[in-house]
């Protein structure tokens, strides 16, 4: 899976980048993990050193044969709205992969789909 990671209005410190890895990137590859994918992570400051709830977390996930999923989250700190992003994307994701499920099944169950493989 190829990821792109970038901060805009802010530098990314080795910390942060571990972090993104650990509860975002490899949270989504554990739902799908394909090397034609791509996940682009911005992370945002918007205020700057005002301060408030202005720090963005926007992911958008490509998959091949699948139309791309983008969320934003909003939070105090970076960390929160990358743990926000993390719950939505894979709650989204899990239910765009079930519907791809259904739809190569022609909606039928796994017991009759498997035994009816043509149509």
């Amino acid at each position: 899976m190829k990821v792109l990671l970038r901060g805009v209005h802010l530098s990314l410190s080795d910390g942060l980048k571990s972090y993104v890895q650990e509860h975002l990137v490899d949270h989504i590859e554990r739902l799908y993990d394909d090397e034609a994918a791509e996940i682009d992570i911005s992370l945002v400051d918007n205020n700057g050193p005002k301060g408030g709830v202005d720090k963005d977390c926007r992911v958008t996930v490509r998959l091949p044969g699948l139309s791309a999923i983008h969320v934003t989250e909003t939070a105090e700190t970076l960390h929160q709205a990358i743990d926000a992003v993390r719950d939505r994307l894979g709650n989204t994701l899990k239910r765009t992969l079930e519907k791809r499920r259904d739809v190569s099944n022609h909606g039928l169950p796994e017991d009759v789909a498997s035994n009816n493989p043509t149509y």
